[in-house]
């Protein structure tokens, strides 16, 4: 489902990816590690074009995104073609990201109507089927002023899966929580898992990375130390920073 290849990317003179080489398969979840500045979150926005990558590709479903190949050469493509593809890869920020000035149907209808155009009665009825989803339905008419950051990051995540995306990218969903509100967090995670999707996610938290992920990447200076299968990577590291970097955390 996707497929990252040779990707580069530099903020002035400072290299922030060097070269990564990654590729999640349909219905996998890849959960990346590495420590802070290691190029975690620049990884996923280069994913749905938020970042132009300086060189490589990303594909998903077989699709290049943010550009068009002709005559051997990249050309970036307009705004509008890559909305589109931006509205198959969804995306849950650290910060939530909620709208605060409308309630948690409205900034579940927003996008599918305007983007997808859904009816109004149709988005709504697929907004109410995700908040089940993540345990919400009672809390449509709700200001994310008046919810929990835990409630919020679910409503974050109900909101992108109402568009109904081929990709779900997370960056480090649970960072923004109190310690006490990361379970429910994880318990959402855990289930879009075990229902299929295709996810990215990058991650601190290494419990759920050895639970639900099928493939493990480690990050360190913007390139791919080493992957492979939790109870591997986890447990059975073959590079010593990696072997470091798991010491500081568990």
């Amino acid at each position: 489902m996707l497929e990252i290849s040779g990707l580069h990317k530099s903020f002035g003179s400072t290299r922030v990816l060097g070269g990564v080489d990654l590729s999640v398969r349909r219905g996998g979840v890849t959960c990346v590690i590495g420590p802070s500045g290691s190029g975690k979150s620049t990884l996923l926005r280069c994913v749905n074009h938020l970042e132009k990558v300086d060189a490589g590709r990303v594909e998903v479903d077989g699709e290049l995104i943010g550009y068009r190949e002709s005559g051997g050469r990249l050309h970036e493509l307009g705004d509008r073609a890559v909305a589109r593809q931006r509205a198959q890869i969804g995306m849950v920020f650290q910060d939530f990201n909620l709208f605060g000035h409308l309630t948690v149907l409205q900034n579940l209808v927003e996008a599918p109507i305007g983007v997808l155009g859904l009816s109004r009665k149709d988005a709504e009825d697929r907004a109410r089927d995700k908040l089940r989803r993540v345990g919400l339905a009672e809390r449509e008419n709700a200001y994310p002023r008046q919810l929990s950051g835990g409630q919020q990051q679910r409503i974050a995540i109900a909101r992108a899966l109402a568009m109904e995306p081929k990709l779900l990218l997370f960056d480090e969903p649970t960072s923004a929580l109190d310690p006490e509100l990361v379970g429910e967090v994880l318990a959402v995670l855990r289930d879009l898992a075990a229902a299929g999707h295709t996810m990215l996610v990058v991650t601190h938290e290494i419990g759920f990375a050895r639970e639900a992920a099928d493939e493990v990447v480690f990050l360190d200076g913007g390139e791919v130390l080493e992957s492979g299968p939790p109870g591997q990577l986890l447990d059975r590291p073959r590079e010593a920073r990696t072997r470091e970097f798991l010491e500081h955390v568990l």
